[in-house]
């Protein structure tokens, strides 16, 4: 984990020793340097405002970092001494946790800890479905390959999506997007096992994973309620010609199905695979099949498996 520490000339004891036995490499910047440039040549993981700043500076440095745009999901932590939190200031300060550095160091440490794994998981979520991205379902899965678990990993998406986009606006296909996601989870979360999981991809690709014995009935299901739910994103003017039709420049006219979902589904019975890349190099075979037939469908790849 890489810290940077924002003081006004010297760093707090307490925080100094605590921060720098957690952290990979520490570095402390003083409020009169150009702290912003410094943080943005070199990302930290958490930043954390020794109690001199906070006492001391207008915060400039602060709104500044949560109005940039590409390092603004930085996570800032305030550190106060015994009755810092007191003051009313304390509370407009848009840190995301604060530590109280008075308190016993175990204590300090843990809540460090918690803040870092928190940032993490916030960091790897979907910002418009707030489900795990990718780097958390490659843990995931690999985890499970890891541990020897026999799994379905179910890779899901969306057809027709950007026809809809277009037709509708990027507002209703976030709905769409929204939709889906409850109805993966919802569908995931009846089977009750350790080994249900639901990620976002992105755009209109989302993962499942489930038991392999409920892989054949989940998805089924899965479909039969997309298919039903998502005619009620559609105007009945497009549901009555069977879904979007749209001409081009050329004037030449195209036509767009309303929207369906392809689940390629890969399994490791027998515990054949040993690295996410292999799970994913065989769904998007299957995938790229699946996606040319009408309709919603779901294929289970059990080659290997037999």
């Amino acid at each position: 984990m890489k810290t940077v520490v924002v003081v006004k000339e010297r760093i707090d004891p307490t925080l100094s020793s605590v921060v720098s036995g957690l952290s990979e490499s520490m570095k402390v910047i003083p409020a009169g340097e150009d702290a912003l440039s410094i943080i943005y040549m070199d990302p930290p993981d958490l930043i954390f405002l020794d109690p001199s700043f906070l006492g001391e500076n207008d915060l400039r440095i602060v709104g500044e970092l949560r109005s940039n745009t590409i390092y603004g999901h930085l996570p800032v932590v305030a550190a106060y001494r015994k009755g810092g939190l007191r003051k009313r200031a304390s509370i407009e300060i848009p840190v995301d946790d604060f530590l109280v550095l008075d308190a016993p160091e175990l204590e300090i440490r843990r809540r460090i800890e918690f803040i870092s794994r928190r940032a993490l998981r916030e960091l790897d979520t979907n910002p418009l479905t707030r489900l795990p991205g990718n780097e958390a379902i490659i843990r995931f899965i690999q985890k499970m390959f890891d541990e020897g678990r026999e799994i379905a990993i179910c890779w899901a998406d969306l057809d027709n999506f950007k026809p809809y986009n277009d037709r509708y606006g990027f507002t209703s296909g976030d709905e769409v997007l929204l939709a889906t996601s409850r109805i993966l989870m919802n569908a995931v979360k009846e089977i009750r096992q350790e080994e249900g999981f639901v990620g976002h991809v992105g755009g209109d690709d989302f993962v499942f994973v489930c038991p392999v014995a409920s892989a054949r009935a989940l998805c089924g299901k899965i479909i039969s309620h997309f298919d039903m739910v998502i005619r009620n994103f559609y105007a009945d003017e497009d549901l009555e010609q069977g879904g979007i039709v749209s001409t081009s420049r050329s004037g030449e006219t195209r036509s767009f199905p309303v929207m369906t979902l392809s689940i390629a589904v890969v399994t490791n019975e027998k515990n054949h695979y040993k690295h996410y890349g292999e799970a994913s190099r065989d769904a998007t075979d299957i995938k790229n099949y699946i996606k040319d037939l009408d309709g919603s469908n779901y294929m289970i790849d059990r080659r290997k498996a037999e």
